[in-house]
């Protein structure tokens, strides 16, 4: 499977998607290790104090086994990012990979305005035109969001898992917007 995301307009936020290794036993997804966790919030580049994930030289990060890919992060205005997701290099027990989306004020560099500065938390509504897509490896698109539109109050959400099940890996649209930060998604995950 393949997430690939897109903003355009001028705006001074960052969107992110993150990725999860997650085992779920019908309790829930889990995740007990920060190596499970694909995020640039998770990168020693990022978070050299508490980062899991080493950022290879073009700026691209991946979880211990290959399973989860991310281009790296771009805060460059039009720019795509996409995480690759591959089933046959998951660590076994693995059979959920929750996907999220996140969006936070940010510094893009020369040429943005940061807007008023008693502004609210960032919240998708507040980017002219940010779409994210999910497809399979044959380009089939499984889901797509215009996120700016149709989760414009929030500023998380999950997009859905990637699942296990008997005839392989399948895609389970969630699509359900919150307000909080990454920190709120792994403490439900974790």
């Amino acid at each position: 499977a393949k997430v690939e995301w897109q903003c355009d307009a001028d705006h001074a936020d960052d969107v992110d998607v993150h990725a999860l290794e997650a085992r779920n036993a019908g309790n829930g997804a889990k995740v007990t290790s920060l190596d499970q966790v694909l995020s640039t919030y998770n990168t020693k580049l990022m978070n050299p104090q508490g980062g899991a994930l080493p950022t290879n030289p073009d700026g691209s990060f991946q979880t211990p086994g290959g399973g989860l890919v991310h281009s790296g992060d771009k805060r460059v205005q039009n720019n795509t990012e996409s995480i690759v997701i591959d089933g046959s290099k998951l660590p076994a027990g693995v059979n959920e990979i929750p996907i999220f989306v996140t969006v936070h004020a940010a510094e893009h560099g020369a040429g943005h305005d940061a807007g008023d500065d008693a502004e609210e938390e960032a919240a998708f509504g507040d980017i002219d035109v940010c779409t994210i897509t999910l497809s399979d490896e044959t380009g089939k698109e499984l889901g797509a969001y215009k996120l700016s539109d149709e989760f414009k109050e929030f500023n998380v959400v999950q997009l859905g898992s990637v699942l296990l099940g008997d005839g392989g890996w399948e895609y389970a649209a969630v699509g359900r917007g919150f307000n909080g930060n990454f920190n709120d998604v792994l403490a439900h995950f974790s």
